[in-house]
């Protein structure tokens, strides 16, 4: 994937973007950096006094992170590791007055290199403090560096009690990503205390709430975090506010149960990424009930997924488990979100909503009567199995009896031709339903013998009938879900 960088220059300060997304402004960054990195070398001066502290910063490339390191004298070595060389060269000239020109100090070693390449290649025991300061991720590729196997990598060569710092997600924007990353943390056995913080451009970007994950392979308590050190001239950081950040509204912190861990063999992380629940908008965030994470030990209480969510093939049997189940279980109404679950990373909830939305009117304005009267008509054009299968939908469809009682070899190809067409429908519209399809001819909305011309047109409007039989089942699902919600 090619990296799009982009500088915006005002008059005081800089703005910097990596493909769109917000990396950092000079009005705020220090918000951001100091409560990345202060806490975790604090939190290793106490654990190892007397010691030459040895840091490893993965990503962080602008230099901000290496910077406030820096400001701690018993830190003697900083390896840096981040694979765009683009972005060191900045931190070299225009992130110069603000990252004090820290890449090129004695102590910092710079490696241009894949961060979990360069972590397999070392010993155990490495580092005393490991800060991941990764952007967030746009793709499943830049998702591995926050898997169960990245963190199983960070933790073989962190020193035993020492710190690891990482840059989350938003845990108000992206709660079930959040807590994903959270989950993954505790499953390699880092017992992790989460945070979050408000940075002024992220918010304005709407990011919300920013999050980050202290980690160890011993406790983190209380009494450490109040008894760091701080040092001299910190922006924004301090012992009260440090001590505010682990504190988080019940209501975003109870999704901590209901998420799976992100593997390299399951993306959960990147999956959570793409499907943020719109109701995550809607969280009750004054609801005045609060879990402090200083004062609660946690152990891995979630499991990995045993299907792949972003997988076509996992998708399709969870519509065919669902679509044999659907008709007369409304008890056990499963989760609308799963059944759409690709999208572009900004692709929108709302924009999901407008979909459904549209859908419902195109079903609505189709003629289903006259289109299968329609293909029956011709039906001595098929061969003679599709043609008596169609006949049975039709009587099926007619007597309004549910799919479920079809012969399940055509309910898995209604199911399987439905998901193909209306997912792509959701996420290239252009290509499937507008353009070089069925209404390409007349623009019309229901069908006539006139809009099958020969050839394989016929075919053509049998994919039509299945893909509207699969989006009539979509449809009252949906129905069944809206009206649940009201």
């Amino acid at each position: 994937m090619s990296t799009s960088l982009f500088i915006e220059d005002y008059h005081d300060g800089i703005a910097f973007y990596i493909n769109g997304d917000l990396q950092f402004d000079s009005a705020d960054e220090a918000i951001y950096h100091e409560h990345l990195v202060i806490p975790a070398i604090s939190l290793a001066i106490q654990r190892f006094p007397d010691t030459d502290l040895r840091v490893l910063i993965c990503g962080g490339g602008d230099g901000l992170a290496a910077r406030d390191v820096l400001r701690f004298e018993q830190v003697k070595k900083i390896d840096l590791v981040d694979y765009n060389p683009d972005v060191i060269e900045l931190a070299n000239t225009v992130f110069k007055p603000y990252n004090l020109g820290s890449l090129e100090h004695d102590k910092v070693t710079v490696y241009t290199q894949e961060a979990f390449r360069f972590a397999r290649e070392l010993a155990d025991d490495c580092y005393h403090v490991i800060i991941c300061d990764f952007t967030c991720p746009n793709s499943s590729e830049e998702a591995r560096i926050y898997s169960q196997e990245w963190f199983q990598e960070v933790n073989r060569i962190l020193i035993t009690s020492g710190i690891l710092a990482v840059n989350g997600v938003s845990p108000t924007r992206n709660n079930q990503a959040f807590w994903c990353l959270y989950q993954t943390l505790l499953s390699v056995n880092l017992f992790t205390k989460p945070l979050q913080i408000e940075i002024p451009s992220f918010r304005g970007h709407g990011y919300g709430n920013w999050g980050f994950f202290l980690g160890s392979s011993q406790g983190i308590l209380r009494t450490e975090i109040e008894n760091i050190y701080f040092p001299t001239n910190l922006n924004y950081l301090t012992r009260e506010n440090l001590l505010q950040v682990f504190i988080f509204e019940e209501s975003i912190a109870a999704f901590r149960h209901q998420v799976t861990i992100h593997t390299l063999e399951n993306e959960q992380l990147f999956y959570y990424l793409l499907n943020y629940h719109a109701q995550s908008e809607n969280l009750t965030l004054t609801s005045g009930e609060y879990l402090n994470f200083l004062d609660i030990e946690e152990q891995v209480n979630a499991e990995i997924e045993n299907i792949n969510s972003l997988d076509l093939e996992t998708v399709a049997k969870f519509w065919l488990e669902n679509i044999y189940a659907a008709p007369d279980v409304e008890k056990d109404l499963p989760d609308i979100n799963q059944f759409l679950p690709v999208r572009h990373p900004y692709h929108d909830p709302k924009m999901t909503t407008s979909w459904l939305d549209n859908l419902q009117e195109l079903l609505s304005e189709i003629d289903l009567k006259e289109l299968l009267n329609s293909l029956l008509s011709r039906a001595q054009e098929l061969p003679p199995q599709i043609a008596s299968e169609l006949k049975n939908l039709a009587d099926k469809v007619k007597s309004n009896q549910p799919l479920g009682q079809l012969n399940p070899k055509m309910v898995e190809f209604i199911t399987l031709l439905s998901i193909t067409l209306l997912m792509a429908n959701l996420v290239a519209p252009d290509s499937v339903f507008a353009k070089g399809s069925y209404y390409g001819g007349g623009g019309r909305s229901s069908s006539s013998s006139s809009s099958y011309g020969g050839g394989d047109s016929d075919w053509k409007g049998l994919g039509f009938v299945l893909t509207y039989l699969g989006g009539y089942w979509l449809y009252s699902i949906i129905r069944r879900w809206q009206n649940s919600n009201k």
